[in-house]
């Protein structure tokens, strides 16, 4: 009993004594680092406190996307500081590294002695009152399609509110490379316009006949005045040649492609810029919540939430709905695309328009369209190669480009690996596998040659353009032949990367074909069976399963042998709502909706279940149709 008793006193003594360390604050004063998990890796975060105070957060490294992650980084260690909490609202867009930020200030904390009720207390929010304002255009949504519609209405005189919920443009038009056009200024100078039958028939190949021929026929006609409006608004494309920006695949096709000069997050944001200028009103940080209607069910305006938290109601005669897609919106994704399914890239989009044009009556159209495009990793590999090698990881996108055995988690090969780089098809061919899944394999052999001489020595994709150099942003990151031309031709030793990953779920390595079907997890016999008809395709000259250009192939004969596991990567979802010619939202029956338009990835029609296989197609329906809904939504309030 007295041993009991005495374990009891040391105890009471030992949490006496670690109340004593706190006792005069709520911190251990000092600094402290703490990291969470980004999108694309690890984030470092630095907490400075005194003894009752956050004094500072600091983001010292990050790997996401620039642009995404500087929103995040700016709110986020700001409102940390300023609420004393961990418990703030992340930054729509950028939900990842915004998490990423809050995990490693939580786990910085934590060292300064925090606890979970210091960390999660709600912040004191003063109350404000909610507003009303009247306009003529009401535009939700300020990526491309909702940009060009605010300012191409401003331009016919009227007054226009453009509403976005992100705290800055970050949009898919943000991280886009570029449109397309048939008949642009550049086009015709260059002696270089498209056939607009070419570019018709892509969309009815692409869509087998599940699309608005009137629609799609307007957007091709007004795709050469758009992009010549944009460059006079200080957006800066510039007509590049197909295939420059990785699709290899597309060399040799029409130049349809206007490249962003100076990235999408710059030309959207010179856009609203001049929109500005021009006199029109701008509210980041603001969701729509719902659209207003009139007794004969006539839309009439929209309720947003201000990033204060006051509600603003705004009146309107018109309203343009581009909210981007639902592509973030898990249970639309599942309901709409069925299981499995992957998260478009842009989170905070999240089928809100969508909705709201379904609550006015629309029409729903395009739902199960979606815009896989090329291949990514899973969320868990990415975290596990980050810990491993930083962002070392994405040179792996290399083995993405080249016609190497494919097989999906049945062991099985499934298509021609040599359109490896018609993205799109290809995005759809891997969403159709098993778990969306493909593994790429390659041999020892191959390395050697690209250690040797660059992957040149596999396939030369860029050396066309050695006299003739192209060059555009995408992703907001430069995009262009002279650095392809120098990277592949670069020597590149990949072993030491590829082992360091092998473990992580997404590199595998054996000496032997079998061992490396145990490694993936795959049918021995299925996997063996896809080699031995791959291989033999080569030595005969003829693929007599997927009619593949046997030359191209690459043998897959000298161990060690490694695959990569890559899952389908959706951009964003393309379609929801049944629009009219007019970009006017419109009933079941095609009855225009009073007073409503729907623009860019928020509309359906332009596409049957996959993305038009050419360069610049979504981008360029974002801005082409926005301008014209923008138009329309002017022309009609001034001729009323």
């Amino acid at each position: 009993m007295r041993f009991k008793k005495g374990l009891t006193g040391l105890a009471l003594a030992a949490l006496l004594l670690g109340v004593a360390g706190c006792s005069n604050g709520l911190y251990k004063a000092g600094t402290y680092t703490g990291t969470g998990q980004g999108k694309d890796g690890p984030v470092k975060v630095q907490v400075t406190v005194d003894k009752n105070k956050i004094k500072q957060v600091k983001v010292l490294s990050i790997h996401d996307n620039q642009v995404l992650s500087a929103e995040a980084t700016k709110k986020i260690t700001k409102e940390i500081v300023a609420d004393q909490t961990t418990k703030v609202d992340v930054v729509s867009g950028a939900t990842h590294s915004s998490n990423g930020i809050i995990d490693g200030a939580k786990k910085a904390l934590k060292k300064a002695g925090a606890t979970d009720a210091q960390l999660n207390k709600a912040a004191k929010k003063q109350a404000v009152k909610p507003k009303s304002t009247h306009t003529d255009v009401a535009v939700v949504g300020a990526g491309a399609a909702g940009t060009a519609a605010a300012l191409a209405a401003r331009q016919q005189g009227v007054n226009v509110v453009l509403m976005e919920k992100t705290a800055s443009p970050m949009g898919a038009g943000t991280l886009a490379g570029g449109m397309f056009a048939a008949d642009s200024a550049q086009q015709k100078a260059q002696h270089k316009t498209v056939s607009k039958k070419w570019l018709y028939d892509k969309y009815l190949d692409a869509s087998q006949g599940y699309m608005n021929g009137v629609l799609v026929r307007r957007i091709i006609d007004q795709s050469g005045p758009t992009v010549d409006w944009l460059n006079k608004n200080g957006a800066d494309m510039k007509l590049v040649d197909a295939g420059t920006g990785g699709s290899y695949a597309h060399q040799g096709d029409p130049a349809t492609l206007h490249g962003y000069q100076k990235g999408g997050t710059v030309a959207i944001k010179t856009l609203i810029k001049n929109y500005r200028h021009a006199g029109g009103k701008v509210y980041f940080g603001t969701p729509a919540q719902k659209l207003l209607t009139n007794k004969r069910h006539q839309v009439v305006g929209v309720v947003v939430k201000q990033a204060n938290g006051a509600k603003l109601t705004v009146h309107a005669k018109k309203v343009i709905i581009a909210t981007g897609g639902y592509g973030g919106n898990q249970k639309m994704l599942n309901r709409y695309l069925g299981k499995p399914n992957t998260k478009g890239q842009v989170l905070q989009n999240k089928g809100d328009g969508i909705k709201m044009a379904w609550s006015a009556g629309a029409g729903k159209e395009g739902l199960d369209t979606t815009h896989y495009f090329w291949e990514t990793y899973t969320n868990a590999g990415v975290k596990k190669m980050t810990q491993r090698v930083g962002d070392k990881y994405f040179a792996l996108d290399t083995f993405t480009a080249f016609p190497n055995l494919r097989v999906n988690t049945q062991g099985q090969r499934f298509s021609d690996e040599t359109d490896a780089t018609l993205y799109a098809r290809r995005g759809a061919e891997i969403a159709a596998q098993p778990k969306q899944t493909e593994y790429v394999i390659f041999d020892k052999s191959m390395l050697n040659k690209i250690k040797a001489k660059g992957t040149v020595a596999i396939e030369d994709q860029y050396g066309k353009w050695k006299h003739n150099p192209q060059s555009f942003m995408e992703f907001n990151e430069p995009s262009d032949t002279k650095t392809s031309i120098k990277q592949e031709n670069t020597p590149t030793d990949f072993a030491p990367l590829l082992n360091k990953l092998t473990g992580t779920g997404v590199v595998f390595k054996s000496d032997s074909i079998d061992g490396l079907a145990r490694q993936m997890g795959i049918s021995q016999t299925a996997f063996q069976k896809s080699v031995t008809q791959y291989n033999g395709a080569i030595k005969q000259g003829k693929d007599t399963q997927f009619f593949a250009n046997p030359k191209r192939l690459i043998k897959v004969k000298t161990g060690p042998y490694y695959a990569i596991k890559y899952v389908a990567r959706n951009l964003g979802t393309l379609g929801g709502v049944r629009i009219n010619d007019q970009i006017q939202a419109t009933k079941t029956d095609g009855t225009a909706i009073p007073n409503l338009y729907v623009a860019g990835a928020d509309a359906g029609g332009m596409y049957g279940k996959i993305y038009v296989d050419f360069e610049g197609g979504t981008l360029g329906f974002a801005y082409t149709s926005g301008r014209l809904a923008g138009l329309n939504a002017a022309t009609s309030i001034k001729h009323n």
